[in-house]
């Protein structure tokens, strides 16, 4: 992987953080942004180290995409500017904080102007996200606490947490209040969840919080089945397609969609197993259409999949040329007697009726 060049519009003789990035920049930024901000400003300081993508998510315990989130982050809040070759980062300047940024005159490396036109079109102001959290003053905190619970919990979570509260920690939970209207009982027991899991971060413990609300998700009981079932989902998946890791993006979308559906632990499972029988590699979106299409015939458990490839076998036998006998018809009168065949099929047999049942889909 190339060497990224680093540069700055000041030089530091020592690891120095402008005290304009610490009031306006770092309240409303994620941490990790923050902390990939001050490593290239220990990059910049003293004997220069090289940087790259790789070096620098080792040194964070992140990883690359982290890194180049964070980036991008702090570009388009006008800290740094980056610039690019093919696709590739090949360069950072850390820009001058104390200078209006509003506008940049110029390309920091090539050296050609940047017309106003493209400066508009690559920095469109992106949709606000309803998700935000605020940074609460003390007046608005003092507001929140008067109405709630929040002294009470705070002082529960951080016996969860052993450990003293930081500004972040108080800060979010005035937002599950304030925001996201959780009661006393569910933002503990959202702490509950996490700690159980052994996440402690409040970034964590803020994305799950999120989705709950993002399902609907208001008092402890409803908290509750929905963990149950999403817990439930994910360790079958994970059984067979081996993440080792929790799931990310369109991989939870996938898993919540199916704890909504009430799949089966076994039936996901299937469906996993299915997938890898057919395409030799874990696919979220294969599986996606095997419980979808279970889903459609109102199937929930193993037995009733079972017994739709079963009639599913019956009503489209094998040609006679592909080895097998010709089907005799079947009377009425025994069609209603047994409506599945005697002969038991084979997990391969059951794959190849699963796909041929997709493609018509």
């Amino acid at each position: 992987m190339n060497t990224i060049s680093l540069n700055t519009e000041r030089k530091y003789s020592a690891t120095v953080v402008p005290n304009l990035f610490i009031d306006r920049y770092m309240p409303s930024a994620n941490g990790s942004y923050v902390k990939v901000y001050l490593y290239l400003l220990r990059c910049l300081s003293g004997a220069s180290r090289p940087f790259t993508l790789s070096t620098a998510a080792d040194a964070l315990d992140e990883t690359e995409k982290d890194i180049i989130r964070a980036l991008s982050y702090w570009e388009k809040n006008n800290v740094l500017s980056l610039t690019k070759e093919a696709d590739s980062l090949t360069g950072i300047t850390l820009l001058d904080l104390n200078v209006d940024q509003s506008f940049p005159q110029n390309d920091s490396f090539s050296g050609t102007v940047i017309s106003i036109e493209k400066y508009r079109r690559e920095n469109r102001p992106e949709a606000e996200d309803p998700y935000k959290r605020p940074l609460y003053t003390e007046e608005r905190l003092e507001e929140i606490r008067k109405g709630n619970d929040v002294s009470m919990v705070l002082n529960v979570i951080e016996v969860y947490l052993e450990r003293l509260l930081t500004p972040q920690d108080v800060n979010l939970v005035a937002y599950l209040f304030d925001k996201l209207h959780f009661s006393a009982d569910l933002i503990l027991h959202l702490y509950e969840y996490c700690i159980g899991k052994n996440k402690k971060k409040w970034e964590y413990i803020e994305k799950v919080a999120i989705s709950w609300h993002q399902e609907g998700i208001d008092t402890v009981e409803k908290a509750r089945e929905y963990s149950i079932l999403y817990d439930t989902c994910f360790n079958a998946v994970n059984k067979v397609f081996s993440l080792g890791r929790m799931p990310i993006g369109p991989e939870r979308d996938f898993i919540r969609k199916w704890s909504s559906w009430k799949m089966s632990p076994e039936l996901i499972e299937e469906a996993c197993n299915r997938t890898i029988m057919n395409i030799s590699k874990p696919d979220f979106k294969y599986a996606d259409r095997i419980l979808e299409s279970w889903h459609t015939a109102g199937a929930s458990t193993l037995a009733e999949v079972k017994a739709i490839d079963a009639t599913h076998a019956l009503m489209n036998p094998r040609p006679a040329g592909e080895g097998n006998r010709p089907a005799a018809p079947m009377t009425k009168s025994a069609v209603s007697y047994n409506s599945y065949p005697q002969r038991q099929y084979s997990s391969q047999e059951l794959s190849n009726l699963e796909e041929k049942l997709l493609k018509q889909m």
